[in-house]
């Protein structure tokens, strides 16, 4: 029992291998330089590599004495509501996710403070006439 126990505490201990996400409600073209300036001028993290035509940023968080490796990622979406969305991945190697989870809070702070709320959803399409029916004779 113990040795599970053990396990169990060191798996919970370790950091995460999974990267973190979030959807936001706005296209990706809009929310890319948001995504570069935020890293750069907000995190003030030295972005080691980027590429706009893929959507990924490599970036490195000094920590102490350590600087750790991480990357962005953005994804064309649409959300539960059929709205144009952006999904943004995030890793920071060796980190807990919580890190990553809270700089995904602040980047979604800042693309609403900079690009507003998302727009409504779109009208649904109207519903078709409902079909006569051939069969009946009138």
């Amino acid at each position: 029992m113990r040795p599970l126990v053990l396990a169990l505490v060191v798996l919970a201990a370790a950091p995460a291998a999974a990267k973190s996400s979030r959807d936001l409600g706005h296209p990706m073209d809009r929310v890319w330089p948001a995504l570069v300036r935020f890293l750069r001028v907000d995190e003030k993290l030295k972005i080691v590599e980027k590429d706009e035509s893929v959507h990924y940023v490599l970036f490195e968080l000094v920590d102490g004495k350590k600087t750790f490796r991480g990357a962005a990622e953005l994804q064309a979406t649409t959300d539960d509501e059929g709205r144009v969305a952006t999904r943004v991945w995030v890793k920071i190697g060796d980190r807990p996710a919580y890190m990553e989870m809270g700089m995904l809070d602040r980047f979604e702070l800042k693309v609403r403070e900079e690009l507003g709320e998302p727009p409504p959803p779109p009208e649904p399409p109207p519903a078709p006439p409902p079909e006569k029916d051939k069969d009946k004779k009138e």
